[in-house]
């Protein structure tokens, strides 16, 4: 049965990236570390007036590595339990800790001031952490919020060698699981992205589902160094989805959004219709493409506007 989804940005999320710091290297990142964080003043200040405008939304955390600047997690976090806000997923590595007293504390801080969402555990081939050092995250985590299902893992599948990689994943968790003591622990296996070429190569077996960009936008994505872009996917990286930055309020991003040739491309005419319409015109070759980011990111350095 074919889906029909509703056209239009609708804020629904605010992802914070505290930094760009990572203490992690991974292949597959699409973010340039760099020592920048986002300041609370700008930061909190539109926190409120989103919150004035639009009560339900929720507060997420990326990055970079959020427990790198922890300070300001702490400070939305408390914030947003003030304003009554709901939160979704913070992402982590999970081992940007150095004891397991300096891990145990910290989460103690972040429970005290009041966060109740999941956490996003990144662990896959190209993080390559430690086992035991994650299983003493995921320890940490159950002990201090009292709720095994409160660390879910999100996974990259590597393209180089995906049956390999499965199985490899499949020992891992089973792994985790029993040295957890957890029967179940959710976890979400996504494909791997690319950066696509000037020249790019349609040559998958079949096209993305138009869904307007429902499943990766309808937030403000704020990066460490202050822009915003109104999705999380790895796209939300071109300055051609920039719709302002944090020290703007909640009604000039809005407008912004509305005269974004890129965001108005993905809200409301959708990519997979313009995709067609390049091909047609032979500007995009003939093919399928089943990554809706990497074309989006193709468009936005090569047809966006």
């Amino acid at each position: 049965m074919k889906i029909s989804y509703e056209k239009g940005f609708k804020l629904e999320e605010i992802i914070f990236c505290p930094t760009a710091l990572c203490n992690l290297k991974c292949s597959h990142c699409f973010v340039e570390q760099k020592n920048i964080s986002l300041y609370a003043d700008d930061s909190l200040s539109l926190l409120r007036d989103c919150a004035k405008n639009n009560p339900d939304i929720k507060i997420g955390f990326s990055g970079g590595e959020p427990f790198l600047n922890f300070p300001f997690v702490k400070k939305i976090v408390e914030e947003a339990i003030q304003l009554g806000l709901m939160f979704d997923r913070l992402m982590t590595n999970g081992v940007w800790w150095n004891s397991i007293e300096n891990l145990k504390k910290t989460l103690v801080q972040l429970k005290d001031a009041g966060f109740d969402g999941k956490f996003g555990l990144s662990f896959d081939s190209f993080h390559n952490q430690n086992l035991d050092k994650v299983c003493d995250f995921i320890l940490a985590c159950h002990e201090i919020f009292c709720d095994d299902s409160c660390v879910e893992i999100l996974s990259v599948i590597n393209s180089a060698d995906e049956k390999k990689d499965s199985l490899e994943f499949e020992r891992q968790l089973e792994f985790i699981k029993g040295r957890t003591q957890t029967s179940h622990i959710a976890f979400y296996r996504f494909p791997q992205s690319f950066i696509p070429p000037d020249k790019i190569e349609l040559k998958d077996k079949k096209w993305f589902a138009e869904d307007y960009c429902q499943s990766t936008g309808n937030v403000f994505y704020i990066h460490a160094d202050g822009n915003i872009a109104p999705c999380c996917g790895f796209a939300n990286e071109c300055s051609e989805l920039y719709i302002g930055t944090v020290k703007d309020d909640y009604e000039t991003l809005m407008h912004n959004i509305e005269n974004n040739s890129m965001a108005s491309l993905c809200y409301n005419y959708g990519l997979l219709k313009k995709a067609r319409e390049l091909q047609k015109q032979k500007i995009l070759p003939k093919g399928k493409c089943s990554d809706m980011c990497g074309l989006c990111y193709w468009l936005c350095k090569n047809r966006g506007n």
